[in-house]
């Protein structure tokens, strides 16, 4: 029955009625509160979402579905990888890793044989290295040569490397 209803149903419509399907059966088996945050229910709206023409629908399936598992993402990428070399806020660079997601999100092909959480964990992560990297540069820029200077305490290395040389006499 559900077969012949899907012939008229778009995707994210169909993406509805088995995602009642999965939550009814979760339900009867009564299985344990999951732990993580980026599901089958997730990577399967992410590829009703691709497949949706209604702007509607798409907003709809991504604020549901879509939108908690790639702020966690984001999170988890930033926090693992420890990219923390920006000028903006925490939550400016969460959110805009989750906007490059979002603007990558259509060129996550299923057929390729990879799941939505780990290209995306790719995407995002490339992303942050990129950034990271340019605002590194940045900051080595505008950082003075005094203040460069302190950090590394020239005097003190100037002194090491004369004891290295005085002793190297009685090393060799």
């Amino acid at each position: 029955m559900i077969s012949q209803v899907s012939a008229s149903l778009s995707p994210v419509q169909e993406f509805y009625v088995w995602h009642e399907e999965f939550e009814r059966e979760r339900k009867a088996t009564k299985q344990k509160k999951r732990r993580g945050y980026f599901f089958e229910e997730n990577e399967k709206a992410i590829i009703a979402y691709n497949k949706e023409s209604n702007q509607h629908l798409r907003d709809k399936v991504y604020s549901h579905f879509i939108h908690k598992p790639f702020m966690k993402l984001a999170e988890n990428i930033i926090h693992t990888f420890k990219f923390y070399c920006f000028d903006d806020s925490y939550q400016d660079v969460q959110a805009e890793v989750v906007a490059y997601l979002i603007e990558k999100i259509d060129k996550f092909d299923p057929t390729k044989g990879s799941k939505a959480y780990s290209y995306f964990s790719i995407v995002a992560k490339n992303y942050l290295i990129y950034n990271n990297n340019e605002n590194y540069k940045k900051m080595k820029q505008r950082t003075s040569l005094a203040a460069v200077d302190i950090k590394r305490n020239i005097t003190n290395e100037i002194v090491r490397q004369d004891i290295k040389d005085s002793r190297k006499d009685f090393t060799d």
